[in-house]
């Protein structure tokens, strides 16, 4: 059987990949990274609405919401993208981002912010990292970590450049102005996507044969019999609730540690930056020195970020403090992108929607205990450096979780070889 599919050519890709970065921006910018400038004005508000003090346990329990929200739609979302691609699931997602960030500008309650952050679950899903990673994996067969590491930078450059930019707006307006400007970017996204985005590269007269090769791989019940998915699923929880705990707390610890709000902001572009670094980095060297001997690397240098960040919790010493989120943010940029990267160039593209919604459903396990475990043991124990040794020890058993991870270079570029 003939058919032809009305689609953009292959280098039509790095347009793709320019609006993958822009919508990772987007989503991850304004959901985990910019809106934590704004916590102790949030704390300090909900105190004189309800009268009474309000832990920062119960604050971070929105990111535990947004992200077990965002699991209950992950699988669901995984299964509509491998039928009917993530054009209409994107914009859907968009839509409902704006909605949602109008309805921020008049919370003024913790319920309130409660009921925001279970509506930016979806749009993480939607927007964010499981509908790019399908559509950067059919477009980039070859360079395929590179194209996934610079889409995973999106996220580490969108929370790298609001936090300090929302700081600097607070200058010269409120923070609910802050956050009704930022209403229009997603409907500014929306024609983008609409306009612009494509599904996949042209195949001209392409047999029904030559199809089925490009969505080579496992099926959804192939890949729950592998032992690589169940160690990814582990590794993946670990480093998420490391990295969601500190994201979501570095500010308010730089605030303990001394420091004013302009500053304290730059914790989330050090760490973000150092995440781009590492996703960017970890896209040329894991195809040329092979995927596991990286994975290991950015585990060392994850760990060792979070070594610093204790001791920093404990002396306040600034230099441990700048280069202990540097360097931590740089090995989860590395790990981040080879779990993306591992998705697709283990499992392949047949059901990879459906595989990435079963690991983004289960990681959500870790990333929504992070933040507010992180905070709950600042309130029972008045510091941080309790919160940073659990995190420094969920670290190393993500990495003990990753040696297990049976990975075969060789095949994996023969069986892309194969669909170039």
């Amino acid at each position: 059987m003939i058919s032809i599919i009305q689609n953009k050519k292959p280098n039509y890709r790095w347009v793709i990949l320019a609006i993958s970065f822009l919508l990772m921006m987007v989503v991850n910018g304004m959901t985990f990274g910019g809106p934590t400038v704004f916590d102790d004005l949030l704390l300090e508000n909900l105190k004189n609405s309800s009268g009474e003090p309000i832990s920062r346990a119960e604050l971070k329990f929105r990111e535990s919401i947004m992200i077990w929200s965002a699991a209950g739609f992950g699988f669901l979302s995984g299964t509509f993208a491998d039928k009917f691609g993530v054009k209409p699931i994107m914009l859907t997602g968009l839509l409902l981002f704006s909605m949602l960030y109008f309805l921020f500008v008049d919370v003024e309650t913790l319920t309130d912010i409660y009921i925001i952050y279970l509506g930016f679950g979806p749009c993480l899903i939607f927007v964010g990292s499981l509908t790019n990673v399908i559509l950067i994996s059919k477009w980039f067969t070859k360079n395929r970590a590179l194209g996934l590491g610079i889409m995973a930078a999106g996220s580490s450059i969108g929370s790298a450049f609001l936090t300090p930019f929302y700081a600097w707006l607070m200058n010269y307006m409120d923070w609910r102005s802050v956050i009704y400007f930022n209403a229009f970017i997603p409907l500014i996204m929306i024609f983008i996507v609409l306009f612009l985005l494509h599904e996949r590269p042209v195949q001209i007269k392409s047999s029904s044969n030559e199809k089925d090769s490009l969505m080579n791989g496992f099926s959804f019940t192939e890949a729950l019999k592998s032992k690589n998915l169940w160690f990814l699923i582990l590794m993946a929880m670990c480093i998420f609730y490391t990295m969601m705990g500190m994201t979501t707390n570095a500010f308010l610890f730089l605030r303990d540690s001394g420091f004013d709000r302009q500053v304290a902001s730059v914790s989330a572009t050090i760490l973000f930056m150092g995440s781009l670094v590492g996703k960017i980095s970890c896209g040329f060297f894991a195809e040329k020195f092979g995927r596991k001997k990286v994975l290991i690397c950015y585990f060392m240098g994850f760990i060792a970020g979070s070594i610093l960040l204790t001791v920093a919790a404990g002396t306040k010493d600034a230099v441990f403090i700048w280069l202990g989120l540097g360097i931590f943010g740089t090995g989860f940029g590395g790990i981040y992108t080879l779990k993306q990267l591992l998705s697709a160039d283990l499992f392949g593209l047949k059901s990879l929607g459906k595989i990435t919604g079963l690991i983004n459903l289960t990681d959500t396990i870790g990333s929504g205990l992070g933040p507010v475990m992180t905070a709950l043991f600042f309130d029972l124990t008045g510091n941080y450096q309790t919160s940073f040794l659990i995190i420094t020890c969920i670290t190393c058993l993500g990495l003990i979780f990753s040696l297990f991870l049976d990975i075969n270079d060789d095949a994996i570029e023969k069986s892309k070889s194969e669909i170039e």
